[in-house]
This record gives structure tokens, C-alpha cells and sequence, in this order.
């Protein structure tokens, strides 16, 4: 815990890796700051042969102490301190150039900061140029200093009609440091002591309560903790678009201060691009649910339309097929994989071609958790009654949600996985083609389930696979996820308008995706074809190829 404290509140490693810049700001201030204080101790320590020191005394030491003197190790004090100070000082002055011009820093967006906010970064502003001039003043005037304070001192404050000066700019850094830790417990500047702890409560195994409860527990620590550093907003897909901001930064924020978050809550497209850039590690995804299920915690629903299953138990088959609400909605993705299935001599059973229900996750994104329970339940004797291998989805939204919310008896797999596995084991081959891919990630199998390899390699042997600019972690989402219960249509066009126009960039020959849904609301604005993978693997097939006639079963549910 100490280690990865120091790493992330101190060094700023995250942020150093998303964006240097940034993250030299932040350990500048941080690091140094935190050299101040210990530097401080050890120099009053070393100067009276005393430890227990009272606070004020390391605070403005070089007012009560102006010139020191001792072996060689004095002169290291002076430079230490001067250095530390000299680091913050170098922060400060990138976090002014931060809000004057942010692509400076490398960054599109930053925190718009609230009214209390702004008056504490206004004293921290001050704090650290008024003690550099208090220490500069009294070196002009007594002697002393450091490689920055002495130049100062004998620039400024030497003459004799310098020294009213002195004390009123030692007053102006006390009223500033005092001011601002006033300030501190009602900013976002809470989050220099909350992260600490944050990252002690996760190493000791604590775990928030469930529900919304952003004023107890850990929970209470995660809001507390997040820094509104920005990072957040220009990898959300939908900044700057609507009227409202809702990102991360702004969400967090309008918990912290208890203000009406409900918008925020419901707008967001949960496609997790916060959650897995987040430099704190705060779930701002998690916590979006706990409120949404907070806001429609009366609402009722019924699905008492469901049929009743029952265990079923057959011969065994080898592959168990779920295509969910999305393959329903986008059939080609569901008759070219079904044709796969059949070129590779594989025995399945539709489970869900008439008798299924959706899998539940939709539900509980929009915070109807009972309800998705009861859908679980179902789905699950469903499956497990069917005796097979393997259980196959087209669907990632599906395959999220089986992976991690269901107990099955067999494993699941996503349909881009195991086409990748049928290729591996040459139970389809192909040849490769004079055609240009560019792959979009879908949000709940990329961010979501970490599957990046199996699509790419399927593509890779098909033709040749663009790079994109936003892949991957960092994929842009299509517009239409599920996730968000209020966005309107129109800003949802413009977020797949943004993505489609990462995607076309290299002007491939077609768009791939592995998602039905993304498949779907890609295709409607795209002037380039947009396929599913099952469908491209499907049309590449050669001409030598016969796809054997080969029946599946279908088991219906209570039979």
C-alpha cells in the first residue's frame, strides 16, 4: 500500500502514462510539496537536535531562523528545500498555462471548476510564490538563502526600504496556507488525503456497501478521491455534446456536493472509457448504477409473462447458441455465424430462437435489479438444461453478463472467439484477400471483457487490418449503447458520427464490428460498408468450399 501510494498520489504513474505532461504536473506539485513537508522536519530537526518540533516552526522556519549555519550538510538543507519549493513552483506554473491554453498539456478538455473550487485553487495558487518571496525578502535582508532566494533577496528586497516588506508577505503566505486548508475539507482538493486512504482500505480487502451511499464507507472515499484531473473527458466519446456535461469529472462532482445528479446518472452510455482510464481507479460506472437503481428503485416492473422452464437434459451438443435481444434486431450476424457453424460440422441448438429473454444486463444497467435477477433465473435452467460444451453469443453485451453474473455449467465464449479457435483448429480455413479492415471494439467486449486479440487475428487472415486512431482500451463508442437510459437521438448520432469518422480515416474496404448493436447504429450513418465479423468470415469463404446441409436442433423450453 505504501508503494502504490507513493507511485500514485506522490509520482503520478497513471497519469504519467496517459498523458507525461500532465502527469509531470501533478508530481511537481504533489511530489514536491510532500518533499516541503518532510524536508522541513528534518531541516528543524537537524538545526536544534530536536525531533518533536512544534508544526509552526518547520512552517516558516526561515523567518525565525534566517541564517544557518553548521557542517557541509546545512548546505544540502538549503538546496533541498530550495529545489522542493522550486518543483512545486515549476507545477504551478504548468497548471496556469493548463487553464490558459490546455493543448499546451496535451489535452482537448479540462474540468470546468465550481465556485468553491476556484477559491481554493486561487490560495494554493498563492501559497507557494508569497513563500518564495517571504524567504527571498528575509534573505535580502539578512543574509542567507539558496541558490533562488539569495538572487532574489539581492534583487528585490536589499535595500533598506525593502525590509517593510518582509513581514507582510511572511503574513500574506500564512493567511494564503491557512486560508486554503479552510477551503480544502469543501474542494476537490479533499482528494490529497482521501486517495491515501482509499488505496489502504482497497489493500486491506474493504469494499463498498451495495447501493448509493456516497457519504459512508468506501464509497464515500472513492468520491472523495477523485481529483478531477480531466483525464476522463476527452476519452468520454460524448464530451462536448448535449447540454448538460455528464462525464465523470462532473458526475463525481454533483455526488460530492450532493447536488441533483439524476441527468448525470442516466445519460451516460456506460461504456466504461472513465472507468478504465480513471487514474484513481474510482468505478465511476459502478457508481452510476448504484444511483440509477437509487432513482428507479420504485418503479415497477413485471415480467410476469415469462414461461416456465424446466431442467432439460439431451444428448450432448456440442455448441449451446444465444443470440439475444441484438441478434433478434440484426439477423444477418445470427444466419452468417449459424452457417459457420455448419461449415465447421458443428452440432447447436438456438436456445433462445424462441423461448429466450433478454439476458438481464439492460435491466440492471438501468437499475431494475430484481427484474434482471428473475431474467437470469430463467435463462440459467434454460441453458443448463441443454447439456452442452460450449455456450456461444453473438451478443457482447450477453457475453459480459454471462461471464461474470451467471453460474453455468458450461463455458462461455464469444462468437469472435471461437471463430478464432474453429480457424486455429482449420475447421475453417480462408485464404487472404486484396481487402482493407478497420475493426471497431465494441464497448462491452473490449473495455468490458478484455477481448482485443481473437476478432483481430480472424481479420489478419482475411486481408489486411488497419490501424485506427482510438482502438482498443480507448475505442470510441458507436452511439447506441444500452447503457444510457436519456440521451437523446440526436446527440447519440453525433457520437457515431465522431467514431465513424476515426473508423473511415484510412478509407478501408469495410467496417467490422462484433456487435450486433454496434453493427447496426455504425451502418445507418456510414458511407463504408459495415459487416459483422461472422459475416465477412462468411463471405470470404472460397469458391471450393461447400457448406454441408447440416440441421440443428431446436429444444423448445418446458418440452
Amino acid at each position: 500500500a505504501l508503494v502504490e501510494i507513493f507511485r500514485e498520489s506522490l509520482v503520478h504513474l497513471k497519469i504519467y502514462k496517459v498523458n507525461p505532461m500532465l502527469g509531470f504536473m501533478h508530481m511537481s506539485l504533489a511530489f514536491g510539496w510532500f518533499l516541503l513537508i518532510v524536508g522541513g522536519k528534518l531541516e528543524t530537526w537537524y538545526y536544534t537536535g530536536d525531533f518533536a518540533n512544534e508544526m509552526h516552526y518547520a512552517i516558516f522556519f526561515r523567518y525565525f531562523e534566517p541564517v544557518t549555519s553548521g557542517f557541509w550538510m546545512n548546505g544540502v538543507m538549503v538546496f533541498f528545500m530550495e529545489f522542493a519549493l522550486l518543483m512545486v513552483l515549476t507545477g504551478l506554473i504548468l497548471a496556469f498555462a493548463k487553464r490558459i491554453r490546455k493543448k499546451l498539456m496535451g489535452m482537448q478538455n479540462t474540468t470546468r471548476h465550481s465556485p468553491g473550487n476556484r477559491i481554493a485553487l486561487t490560495f494554493l495558487w498563492f501559497i507557494f510564490p508569497l513563500r518564495l518571496f517571504a524567504e527571498s525578502a528575509t534573505a535580502g535582508q539578512h543574509g542567507g538563502g539558496g541558490f533562488m532566494t539569495a538572487r532574489i533577496g539581492s534583487w528585490l528586497f536589499n535595500s533598506a526600504g525593502a525590509a517593510s516588506w518582509e513581514l507582510p508577505l511572511w503574513w500574506a503566505y500564512s493567511i494564503s496556507l491557512g486560508l486554503f486548508f479552510i477551503a480544502l475539507p469543501f474542494s476537490r482538493y479533499l482528494h490529497i488525503p482521501t486517495e491515501m486512504v482509499l488505496i489502504l482500505l482497497r489493500r486491506w480487502g474493504i469494499e463498498p456497501e451495495k447501493g448509493f451511499n456516497p457519504n459512508k464507507g468506501l464509497q464515500a472515499f472513492e468520491v472523495h478521491s477523485c481529483s478531477s484531473c480531466g483525464i476522463c473527458l476527452d476519452a468520454c466519446p460524448a464530451i462536448n455534446i448535449g447540454q448538460e456535461a455528464f462525464q465523470a469529472s462532473y458526475f463525481v462532482r454533483g455526488v460530492r456536493e450532493n447536488s441533483e445528479v439524476e441527468a448525470k446518472a442516466t445519460s451516460c452510455l456506460s461504456c466504461g472509457s472513465c472507468t478504465s482510464i480513471c487514474p484513481v481507479g474510482v468505478d465511476v460506472e459502478q457508481l452510476r448504477l448504484d444511483k440509477r437503481s437509487d432513482i428507479f428503485s420504485k418503479a415497477r416492473f413485471s415480467h410476469s409473462y415469462l414461461p416456465g422452464s424446466m431442467t432439460l437434459w439431451r444428448d450432448t451438443t456440442e455448441v449451446v447458441l444465444f443470440t439475444g435481444c441484438m441478434g433478434r434486431s440484426n439477423p444477418k450476424t445470427t444466419v452468417a455465424f449459424k452457417a459457420l457453424l455448419k461449415e465447421a460440422r458443428l452440432s447447436f441448438v438456438h436456445v433462445d430462437e424462441k423461448d429466450g429473454v433478454c439476458c438481464g444486463r439492460p435491466m440492471a444497467l438501468a437499475g431494475a435489479l430484481d427484474q434482471s435477477l428473475m431474467m437470469k433465473e430463467y435463462n440459467s435452467n434454460l441453458i443448463n438444461g441443454q447439456n452442452g460444451q460450449v455456450l456461444v453469443t453473438t451478443c457482447p453485451i450477453c457475453f459480459k453478463y454471462f461471464t461474470e453474473e451467471y453460474n453455468l455449467n458450461i463455458p462461455v465464449m464469444h462468437h469472435s472467439q471461437f471463430l478464432w479457435e474453429l480457424m486455429k483448429k482449420g475447421k475453417i480455413k480462408r485464404d487472404s484477400r486484396d481487402l482493407k479492415f478497420a475493426y471497431h471494439d465494441p464497448c462491452e467486449l473490449g473495455r468490458g471483457s478484455g477481448c482485443y486479440e481473437p476478432p483481430r487475428s480472424v481479420l489478419a487472415q482475411l486481408g489486411e487490418l488497419l490501424s485506427v486512431d482510438k482502438e482498443r482500451d480507448k475505442a470510441l463508442c458507436c452511439g447506441n449503447n444500452l447503457g444510457s437510459l436519456s440521451l437523446p437521438e440526436s446527440d447519440r448520432r453525433q457520437i457515431t458520427a465522431r467514431t465513424l469518422a476515426v473508423l473511415s480515416a484510412n478509407e478501408p474496404d469495410y467496417i467490422v464490428s462484433s456487435c450486433p448493436l454496434c453493427k447496426q447504429t455504425l451502418a445507418r450513418q456510414s458511407s463504408v460498408e459495415v459487416k459483422d465479423l461472422a459475416e465477412i468470415l462468411l463471405e470470404t469463404k472460397p469458391l471450393r468450399v461447400k457448406v454441408p446441409s447440416y440441421s440443428y436442433v431446436h429444444q423448445e423450453a418446458g418440452r
